[in-house]
């Protein structure tokens, strides 16, 4: 072949591999016997071009046709991506929970309050899909310009109706802990979590959960906290955790709740447990006003709680409860026992009813039925809330914590799925043996707090 022709053949395979990958076969044929016919092209080499052409437009049509491209969305939960057979799948997601609060009452304390703003959450999560059978997520907070991290997990649902949890998680008990602070009516949990968070919040360990559509039942077994302060110097301690629940009544608008939990600690060898030897109640996270404080309890060893759950919703309102009773053990001295509960009631005005997941024995996140925007005249939704609550954080022995009641009142705005504004009055009255009074000696009574706080999650 002459370099004429050569140059011809190299020309017309340019031409060849231009053409869209879409471009009929039919057309390509065309081309190639007009060019055969006028002599640039031999019939071999046409026939060797043809060839040629098909098998790469074969090549292509399986690239396009077999494989399927993952899918990318980002949205009101974040940015999602999953596999086309769902079985793989990363959403990035976070909060953040930024806060303006105030007392009032309380300027002659011997221990007054600390206002100001706060940072409470700062979180960022990555979870999703490690194959059909495991989900993971890894959750972090930087609030408080430091870097701790909250669930660290993986879950295994190979087996129908059931989760195997591994890694840092919250402990089987109790609602209202189990429930987000995402989802909550009020920026603070009711005075049940004095006697619950300070010993059985996250920790490593594992857990099973059965459940269905209306019911659960859960338990599990759990080293220390995931904190390094806690264990560098100390062997561990331990706990153990059970909590079960049952909708008897489960409709997208009417709900009726029970349940009940049962948990279980140990002291590590020389710090009490999770490095904390007392119960307490603080006004807002911060404040360092501390009306309710056993202080210290020397010689604690163990810890159980139990507690029993009422919840039931209609239409937009809806109503919960809980009576939680610690009983601590100590080493020479006899167990000491404390008590709290609450019973708390909400209103959406917009008429939304709250969302509740039954697999999980909770409440989760209000969803409005508009989006707050000025240009559509669309105002989100509002809800108002009602809670009150008691602790007694003494013992006829030898402990004197003191007790005290609280009713809290709440605003609510939900501008959207993801941003909400919380408005929080309290106060906290019958005082009784607290370990902080009045410079005159009188008790601390009727201090009242306020509390704005500004919500986004996705």
């Amino acid at each position: 072949m002459n370099l004429k022709i050569i140059c011809q053949t190299l020309l017309t395979a340019a031409l060849l591999l231009s053409f869209p990958a879409n471009t009929s076969a039919s057309a390509i044929d065309d081309l190639l016997q007009t060019l055969i016919g006028k002599g640039i092209l031999t019939e071999q080499e046409g026939a060797l071009l043809l060839a040629r052409s098909n098998a790469e437009k074969l090549a292509i049509s399986e690239q396009v046709i077999i494989p399927k491209n993952a899918s990318i969305d980002v949205g009101k939960k974040g940015l999602v991506v999953k596999s086309a057979d769902d079985n793989y799948s990363m959403a990035i997601g976070g909060r953040l929970h930024t806060e303006l609060m105030t007392h009032r009452n309380d300027q002659d304390l011997t221990n007054p309050a600390t206002d100001g703003t706060d940072v409470r959450r700062a979180r960022i999560y990555l979870q999703g899909r490690a194959s059909s059978d495991w989900k993971y997520a890894i959750e972090a907070d930087l609030a408080g310009n430091k870097v701790s991290m909250k669930d660290v997990l993986l879950v295994y649902q190979g087996i129908k109706k059931w989760d195997v949890t591994f890694g840092a998680q919250k402990h089987a008990i109790s609602m209202e802990v189990q429930e987000s602070s995402n989802d909550i009516m009020f920026t603070e949990r009711s005075l049940t979590v004095a006697l619950i968070t300070p010993y059985f919040d996250r920790a490593l360990g594992v857990n099973a959960k059965h459940h269905a559509r209306n019911w659960n039942v859960q338990g599990g077994f759990y080293g220390d906290q995931f904190s390094p302060e806690y264990s560098a110097e100390n062997d561990e301690g331990y706990g153990y955790a059970a909590r079960s629940s049952w909708a008897l009544l489960n409709q997208k608008d009417r709900i009726f709740h029970v349940g009940a939990s049962y948990g279980m600690r140990s002291t590590d060898s020389r710090n009490g447990i999770n490095g904390k030897s007392d119960f307490k109640y603080e006004t807002t996270n911060g404040s360092n006003l501390k009306l309710l404080d056993t202080q210290r309890i020397n010689g604690l060893k163990t810890i159980t709680v139990s507690s029993v759950e009422l919840a039931a919703m209609r239409g937009p309102f809806s109503f919960q409860s809980e009576f939680t009773r610690a009983v601590a053990q100590r080493d020479k001295n006899s167990a000491l026992e404390f008590n709290a509960w609450y019973v708390q009631t909400g209103y959406t005005l917009t008429g939304e009813s709250r969302s509740y997941k039954g697999s999980d024995g909770e409440f989760k996140r209000l969803q409005p039925a508009t989006e707050f925007s000025l240009a559509k005249g669309t105002w989100g939704a509002w809800e108002v809330a009602a809670r009150l609550d008691h602790l007694d954080l003494d013992d006829d022995l030898s402990i004197s914590g003191g007790t005290g009641d609280r009713y809290t009142f709440a605003l609510n705005w939900y501008l959207n799925y993801n941003v909400r504004v919380m408005a929080n009055y309290s106060r906290i009255y019958n005082l009784d043996n607290s370990p902080v009074v009045r410079l005159n000696g009188d008790d601390a009574d009727n201090i009242d707090t306020f509390t704005l706080r500004t919500q986004w999650a996705f």
